[in-house]
């Protein structure tokens, strides 16, 4: 009887100072000073000044609007100035003398002429109309292009956002299972567990010090991928703020697929600038159908000259007045036959037009298969909140009850190990479903379109 009650004592202690769940003792380490906190707009932000695709996609626009300024100037007139001069040297036979004699004459000219396109059959109208259509899909493609850089940002700023949470969860774990070596120690101790329980919840606890690692080790990599992504110095020290989803933050939006896929045939970029292509193969038929009209030119001149040999008369007065010749032409060139060349070149715009009018009935189909399965994969997701919600509670509810059982002898290690197990399992699949959930809806906002720099990672 003396020693049953010491035993007794010490049964009550472990039951009621150590906890039947895991708690959450771990804290996040503090940031370190040398290191440069990014939030999720500034990591935006960088992306949009930084990705080389997005200034690849800025100089094109660049080049394109130069293009436009260079075919708007095919409408102006010319204007060509041009001098000339030279010092002749020789003999003559001068009549004056009756002989030959030796002399050098001075010789200078000058002119300035123009020239303006008054008729080319329409290709000089097609060429700018092109220009402007072209520039106008490099700045949808630069639209798309944000929105490409925008969307990878989301999905790896999330990534980082989960592998931080899984951190959480795994020293959770860690900690219940140190606490849970504790008590084994005490029952062992006391004879109420065999010493092989010892040695199991032993591996247990290095199983556990195992998953932390890993999942630091999957928390580092994620905050490298979206280094490299931000084109950021590799040589500084980078923390990202992490911000966690609450029950609460989810927000629950009710989506109608025909809404989705109108909204993105109107709004997608990519689908517009197809849309613009076909626009430019047009013009160019138009551009190549010029050739069988006729063209009419303007042309006028102006010129003068200026010799020493005219003795009495200025360089003015022979440049200006009495060496001074104007002219002023109309030019029409009628096409007859030029070895069915225009013809050809009609037939090819003509199929550059069709295979234009395919590429976008492709991407509006494919825009039309990527909204729908987005749809149904957000569906899916949502079911899982409401299943993850259930398994988290139940899985919840069986560790308390098996904790309790194996205080009092009537459970094994094992029933406990795997009821921990799947505690654990399950609470991680309780994050890993919100986080879904958020990253299918960005990923609806994407297929649709309507992706922005200002949006929020979380509604």
């Amino acid at each position: 009887m003396a020693r049953t009650l010491p035993c007794l004592v010490t049964v009550f202690f472990v039951l009621f100072a150590i906890p039947l769940v895991p708690a959450s003792s771990a804290q996040d380490t503090a940031p370190g000073s040398d290191a440069r906190t990014i939030t999720f707009n500034e990591a935006i932000q960088l992306a949009l000044e930084n990705n080389a695709g997005l200034r690849q996609a800025r100089n094109e626009i660049d080049g394109r609007s130069s293009a436009v300024t260079q075919r708007r100037s095919d409408f102006l007139p010319n204007l060509t100035a041009s001098f000339s001069g030279s010092q002749r040297f020789g003999t003559t036979f001068d009549t004056n003398v009756g002989g030959f004699v030796d002399e050098s004459t001075l010789v200078a000219s000058a002119s300035l002429s123009s020239s303006v396109n008054v008729f080319d059959g329409f290709g000089n109208i097609a060429r700018l109309r092109t220009a402007q259509i072209n520039l106008e899909q490099s700045e949808l493609d630069l639209q798309r292009t944000e929105q490409d850089v925008i969307f990878e940002v989301m999905s790896q700023y999330l990534d980082i956002i989960l592998s931080k949470e899984n951190v959480r969860i795994q020293e959770e774990n860690l900690q219940s299972q140190k606490q849970q070596l504790e008590q084994t120690e005490e029952f062992v101790r006391v004879g109420m567990q065999p010493q092989s329980d010892l040695f199991q919840q032993e591996a247990q606890v290095a199983s556990a010090e195992l998953a932390l690692l890993q999942a630091e080790r999957q928390f580092q990599v994620n905050q490298v991928q979206l280094i490299r992504t931000l084109q950021l110095d590799p040589f500084e020290m980078y923390e990202f703020d992490v911000i966690t989803i609450e029950e609460d933050d989810l927000s629950i939006e009710q989506y109608a697929l025909d809404t989705l896929m109108q909204q993105a045939f109107d709004r997608r970029p990519d689908l517009q600038s197809e849309e613009r292509s076909i626009a430019s193969s047009e013009q160019g038929i138009r551009e190549a159908r010029s050739g069988y009209f006729p063209s009419v030119s303007l042309n006028a001149s102006s010129s003068g000259s200026f010799t020493d040999q005219l003795d009495g008369f200025s360089f003015a007065d022979q440049v200006f007045d009495a060496r001074r010749t104007e002219s002023i032409g109309l030019q029409v060139s009628i096409p007859i036959f030029d070895r069915l060349q225009t013809r050809n070149q009609v037939q090819q715009a003509r199929v550059q037009r069709e295979n234009a009018r395919l590429s976008y009935e492709d991407q509006r189909q494919n825009i039309a298969v990527q909204v729908r399965e987005a749809y149904l994969d957000l569906m899916s997701a949502e079911k899982e909140l409401d299943v993850t919600r259930a398994q988290e509670r139940a899985a919840e509810r069986a560790l308390e009850a098996t904790q309790e059982r194996y205080n009092l002898g009537a459970a094994t290690l094992v029933e406990l190990t795997q009821a921990q197990s799947e505690f654990v399992d399950a609470s991680s699949n309780r994050v890993q479903a919100r986080y879904e959930y958020v990253f299918q809806q960005r990923l609806i906002d994407y297929y649709v379109g309507i992706l922005d720099p200002t949006q929020p990672l979380f509604d």
